[in-house]
């Protein structure tokens, strides 16, 4: 695979950060069915026991913050296939990336609200606090969706640059699977059903940053 040496550093930071960015995406994945974490979250149940919920919500905010050095290092070994194409699911990539951080901040800042919330005991208070996290959470959820479509969409155009040079097939169909199965996941806020999709293409997402953030290792010690 031969790609510009100049961005050696970056290549290899950005493979170390998809490494470890995959390995968190199936390791939040586990923990929510290890833990029974109900999502998406309710206000009432994130109030009374705020803390697995901020904690997995943190651990995903730090991996989707990982993305972004990923996706630069992974445009920068696929910019020689098709800049244009390459260019366009990055920036796609990069829109994405502030929407997931946006979605986490919005849950985690509710660590304070369940702070209030537990040290009341007015009632009117309480249902102000539940009304807020209840918003919160609203407009964490549809930041979220904005940002599985966007993440989903570019993975879809990054995998057929990829079908074009530097990775092999079977790691480009990986991709594009797994964003036509996180794209068609956010599709269940029309259609209930079609949010099996998600998980599995977010599964599939973390097993093909490790595979590519494992290349792109290997492909900076050798440019």
């Amino acid at each position: 695979m031969d790609v510009d040496s100049s961005w050696k550093g970056v290549i290899k930071a950005g493979g170390l950060s998809l490494i470890a960015g995959g390995a968190i995406v199936i390791i939040f994945i586990l923990s929510v069915f290890i833990f029974q974490v109900q999502l998406p979250l309710t206000a009432q149940g994130f109030l009374d026991s705020p803390l697995l919920p901020t904690l997995l919500f943190c651990l995903a905010a730090f991996g989707e913050f990982l993305l972004m050095p990923g996706v630069l290092g992974l445009y920068f070994s696929l910019k020689d296939v098709n800049k244009n194409q390459a260019f366009l699911g990055t920036a796609v990539w990069l829109v994405a990336i502030p929407m997931f951080l946006i979605s986490r901040g919005q849950v985690i800042s509710l660590l304070t609200i369940s702070d209030y919330y537990s040290a009341t005991t007015d009632a009117t208070l309480r249902t102000a606090y539940l009304a807020t996290a209840q918003f919160a959470l609203e407009v964490s959820g549809v930041f979220a969706i904005m940002a599985l479509a966007l993440f989903g969409i570019g993975s879809i155009v990054i995998g057929l640059v990829m079908l074009k040079g530097v990775f092999d097939q079977r790691t480009a169909y990986l991709v594009i699977v797994a964003g036509t199965l996180t794209t068609i996941g956010t599709f269940g806020v029309l259609l209930e059903p079609l949010t099996i999709g998600t998980p599995f293409g977010l599964i599939l997402s973390g097993i093909w940053q490790i595979i590519i953030g494992t290349k792109l290792y290997e492909l900076s010690k050798h440019t």
